[in-house]
Parts: C-alpha cells; structure tokens; sequence
C-alpha cells in the first residue's frame, strides 16, 4: 500500500516516463491532490476548488471527502482507494489530504 500526500512534494520529481503503470498513478494522483481547479487550460475541472482556501477546517475536511474521491475516480480510474486521512495544522490552517493507495485496477477501462 501506497500513501500519498497531497501537498506536493511527490512532485518533485515527475517522470515523463513511469517505468511502470503503478508509479504513474501514484504520480497523477499526486498531481490531482495539488493542483487547484481553473489552473489548467484544458482541464479547468481538474484539482481541488480554489472556493474551499480561506473557509474553517472542519467544513474543508467534509467537504474534501467526497470531492476528492470524486476526482480521482474521473480522472485516475485505475485506482482502487483505501481510506482518506487529513493532516490539520491548527496553526497555520493547512490541511493536507493522505490518500492510501490499495493497488491498480485493470488498465482496459
């Protein structure tokens, strides 16, 4: 089982060539995590809505559940999920999603 991290450090080293089908997912889901909605010209539903910075954590948190789900599911369709955790910083109001990763589905859909 994979963990991944949504505030972005995986993506600091992308590979344009994944040796395989595994880390590819790992690393768009990556991507999905980080990027913000309307921030890429031609997937403008992509990434996490920009309307939830700025809102209280608890409300961010429920609302990011399904959401992000939702996202993966549209545009990474060969992950299968296990449970999606948050790490709170109280302080500093980030709240960073930790996806578990289960495995690959088959590659035909």
């Amino acid at each position: 089982m994979e963990m991944i991290k949504g505030n972005g450090e995986a993506l600091g080293n992308i590979d344009l060539a994944p040796a395989n089908a595994y880390q590819e997912v790992v690393q768009n889901i990556s991507v999905i995590l980080a990027m913000v909605q309307k921030s890429a010209p031609m997937l403008r539903e992509m990434g996490i809505s920009g309307e939830l910075y700025g809102r209280p954590l608890p409300v961010v948190e429920n609302t990011l559940v399904g959401y992000i789900y939702d996202q993966i599911e549209e545009y990474e369709p060969r992950a299968i999920l296990g449970a999606l955790t948050f790490e709170r910083d109280g302080l500093t109001g980030k709240l960073v999603p930790v996806i578990e990763l289960e495995g690959l589905r088959d590659s035909d859909i």
